[in-house]
């Protein structure tokens, strides 16, 4: 390989274009990037999407004489580029299920259908051990607050990944923590101490470092005082990629660093110095997403460092060792013609995918109806026969498949729905439990104006993020489902008899 192709293989870029135009095609043949990863932008349809991975995987081969790696964020929820229908759960509601079976088969149905489309790289699972209710970035991207259960979750959905030939990338090394702040907007600084890092934040990445050598880790762009004591953020310290991760925690993947145009990255270096600077650090592919210009600046400095001696060429060799093996792992572009397609326009026709995600839903609905605290004594039941039930949503999935074949009294929300419209229709339907299914802050906002006797009769569905409803704070009942799934709906009224006849004023995941 010449040092271009060499230097090359060291990044995965992004452009704006949901084609090959001649100024993409001039710069992979100029430049020849060894890795590509697409966002929404580049996305309009599964069918056109399969045929610009084709045409970026024949580009790669005629300009390098080597295979892609063709990556994207498809790690569930709102981080799903794919738009494809049912979407599938985020994070949090997959964790909910406790169960790392059901993980791997999501992380493999995943993979098939990624494959299919062709992508041979995922940038997910996220590892980040997270506070559902804080107001952490990561939000419901994460599985949860329990460092073990994030592990196992974790690493069954990466082997999931990986029996589909799809390689998985864990972020955001070493951990974020429950932190509010952004490094996509600003510089962050993580000051967790080291012992709280060793029983809290590496704990999944340790036992994600024993799937072998086709994985990857993606590093946070953070600030870790405890961890290096130079300040660096994690992205070009030495100390936590390469002392860490490939020494202490004997990783032996590819290491890869989140996107350098990122505030967090650009207020410390320009992109091409932040590039050469996370690779000197032990990083194997730097990422940019956003400009030719700052891409093509970086590929040229790294280049020259490496002609000067400023990157060893031998530390060069040793990254490319790795990238070609996994590379080997994953290029398997034509899926087994005997398999069926996954895929009808831009549906999911796969019923193993189908189940699954039926599956999910209910584990989550079952995890979320036990109660955190029991009751000291046992209060009467009301019968729910005696009940006038309603409901109310800006949802109308979660509304038509909760009043399926009944002639219950339900309103669709709107954005000019007041507590004052909502506490009249109430009275005039004579709702004695009312079912609210929350999509986000703003319908949260119109119920928390009701009074404290409307508010007794609301059982709260929360579709949304937890922080939403930390707590009962006066209704009924407070259900978190976590994710806004099609079928919630037809689940909850499934369990409508054990919902209205509980004793319990709030459920949530049992952590």
């Amino acid at each position: 390989m010449t040092p271009e192709e060499k230097v090359g293989q060291l990044f995965i870029v992004g452009f704006p274009y949901t084609e090959i135009t001649p100024e993409l095609e001039a710069f992979i043949g100029k430049y020849k990037p060894g890795s590509f990863l697409l966002f929404k932008r580049n996305i309009t349809s599964a069918s056109q999407i399969r045929e610009l991975n084709l045409s970026l995987y024949k580009a790669s081969y005629r300009y390098s004489q080597l295979p892609p790696f063709i990556a994207i964020d498809q790690e569930g929820g709102a981080v799903s580029r794919l738009p494809i229908t049912p979407a599938p759960p985020n994070a949090l509601a997959l964790g909910q299920t406790q169960s790392p079976l059901l993980a791997e088969e999501m992380g493999h149905q995943t993979g098939l259908f990624l494959r299919e489309v062709g992508f041979n790289m995922n940038l997910a699972p996220v590892l980040d051990v997270v506070d559902p209710y804080s107001t952490s970035f990561i939000g419901v991207r994460s599985f949860g607050s329990d460092p073990e259960m994030v592990r196992d979750i974790g690493v069954a959905y990466s082997k999931g990944l990986l029996k589909a030939r799809v390689i998985p990338t864990a972020k955001h090394f070493p951990g974020t923590g429950s932190l509010n702040q952004d490094p996509h907007v600003t510089v962050v600084e993580n000051k967790t101490p080291l012992e709280t890092f060793k029983k809290r934040d590496l704990v999944p990445f340790i036992g994600y470092s024993k799937l072998g050598q086709n994985i990857a880790v993606m590093m946070s762009h953070l600030i870790y005082p405890e961890l290096d004591s130079s300040r660096e953020p994690a992205s070009f310290s030495s100390r936590i990629a390469s002392d860490l991760l490939r020494h202490d925690l004997k990783f032996m993947g590819l290491i890869m660093t989140d996107d350098l145009q990122m505030q967090g990255s650009k207020q410390v270096l320009r992109p091409e110095a932040a590039a050469l600077k996370a690779l000197k650090s032990g990083s194997d592919i730097v990422m940019l997403t956003w400009s030719f210009a700052d891409q093509g600046k970086a590929f040229d400095y790294v280049l020259k460092a490496l002609q000067d001696g400023d990157l060893s060429a031998q530390d060069v060799d040793n990254k490319l060792r790795r990238i070609l093996r996994v590379k080997a792992f994953a290029n398997v572009y034509r899926k087994d013609p005997k398999m069926p397609s996954l895929l009808s326009g831009n549906s999911l026709t796969s019923r193993d995918y189908a189940s699954l995600e039926d599956e999910v839903l209910s584990q989550n609905l079952k995890t979320s109806l036990i109660p955190r605290n029991l009751p000291q004594i046992k209060a009467p039941r009301k019968p729910a026969s005696t009940e006038r039930v309603c409901a109310a949503s800006p949802s109308k999935d979660f509304l038509n498949t909760f009043t399926e074949g009944t002639k219950m009294p339900s309103v669709h929300m709107q954005s000019r729905t007041g507590s004052g419209d909502i506490a009249l229709w109430m009275k005039k339907h004579r709702c004695t439990a009312l079912f609210v299914g929350v999509t986000g802050p703003r319908t949260a906002r119109q119920i928390r104006g009701l009074s404290p006797e409307h508010k007794s009769k609301l059982i709260i569905v929360n579709l949304g993020a937890p922080r939403l409803f930390p707590r009962s704070r006066g209704y009924r009942q407070v259900i978190q489902l976590y994710f806004n799934h099609t079928d919630a709906g037809r689940k909850i009224a499934k369990y409508r008899e054990e919902i209205l006849q509980s004793s319990q004023g709030t459920f949530a995941l049992n952590d």
